[in-house]
């Protein structure tokens, strides 16, 4: 053998090395992608039965041939495409929510019980999700506590979409596992992302997030609308901790956010809000003062009475009207001395 020969086989030993190399490599890639590949995905619109589904998408192929344009025929039917096994659960919900227990559920489905009890037991999650964010935010909310793990894990990713979508689910959602990733958001480069967060934690209600509200709505560096929202989450919480900062509120340049801080110190009710609300109605926004004066109302604080009736002859049609629903409310209000 000469040395050419030899240089060649051992030349053609590398490529195939190389070549197996590849192969494997590539075949880890399937292997390693498949189940998602292989997950059964299927339209599902809340209130339609599978009849109606199968006849909208025989419509939709016999009106187009490629899949794309079908995909596109079965949203404009406003369907959405989702995993069988969150098809499942929604179906279980459903049936839960009208009161149905295990047993009847696996009946009306037609399925053993031993299914049913996996989506209706508090442990179950939904498993390989992958960007559960993705899909609309009213099919994760109907999805509920199973979707909140993955949503959660979510709130990690560095698409800023993808994160809005979490946080504006898991508000829907309502768990309170949720409260502090939440609270982490509020930190979050993107002023969307702070705001959405401030709104689900308001909408879940839990005391924990009062004092960073609150310190969210007093930050000057922060944007206008995000401590607006701040203000507005601390009214729904009605915690008299967030008296101080929503107090300040009242005396900053943007209108937007004095009013919504007005309205909610007349949702905590906390009497000692209402010198600041007397001062507020001299504010020379109209909606600022309708705000003060119809939170006055909700104190229910005979020292207001004077106040709120001087209102009647504002120069604004609006105020002038929550003055005097304020004084009706108030007429069966409470004395001070009650506080």
């Amino acid at each position: 053998m000469t040395f050419g020969e030899m240089k060649m086989i051992g030349v053609c030993s590398k490529v195939a090395v190389c070549l197996l190399a590849v192969c494997l490599g590539g075949c880890a890639a399937v292997m390693k992608w498949q189940p998602m590949r292989s997950r059964e995905m299927v339209w599902y619109q809340k209130g339609i039965s599978q009849t109606k589904i199968r006849s909208d998408l025989q419509a939709c192929k016999a009106a187009v041939s490629d899949a794309g344009a079908i995909n596109i025929c079965m949203q404009a039917k406003g369907y959405y495409s989702i995993p069988r096994e969150e098809e499942d659960l929604l179906k279980v919900r459903a049936l839960q929510e009208k009161g149905l227990g295990d047993k009847d559920i696996a009946r009306r489905l037609d399925w053993k019980e031993e299914k049913v009890s996996q989506y209706t037991d508090d442990r179950y999650e939904l498993r390989d999700v992958d960007q559960l964010a993705m899909q609309p935010v009213e099919i994760l909310a109907a999805l509920g506590k199973p979707a909140v793990g993955p949503l959660i894990d979510e709130l990690a990713r560095a698409d800023p979409l993808v994160r809005r979508q979490a946080v504006q689910a898991l508000g829907e959602i309502k768990d309170p596992r949720a409260v502090k990733p939440l609270i982490g958001l509020l930190n979050d480069r993107d002023a969307l992302i702070r705001r959405h967060a401030i709104e689900a934690l308001g909408k879940i209600k839990d005391v924990r997030a009062v004092s960073p509200l609150a310190t969210r709505l007093s930050d000057k560096r922060e944007e206008s609308h995000v401590r607006t929202a701040a203000a507005e989450a601390l009214g729904t919480l009605r915690d008299p901790a967030a008296l101080e900062s929503l107090i300040a509120a009242l005396k900053v340049s943007d209108w937007a956010l004095r009013s919504r801080a007005a309205e909610a110190l007349g949702k905590i009710g906390d009497v000692r809000a209402l010198d600041p609300l007397v001062d507020a109605l001299r504010d020379q926004d109209p909606v600022v003062r309708g705000y003060a004066v119809e939170a006055l109302g909700e104190l229910k604080d005979p020292r207001a009475t004077v106040p709120v009736r001087a209102a009647l002859g504002d120069r604004d049609r609006e105020v002038r009207k929550k003055a005097e629903e304020a004084l009706n409310k108030m007429k069966g209000g409470r004395s001070s001395s009650d506080n």
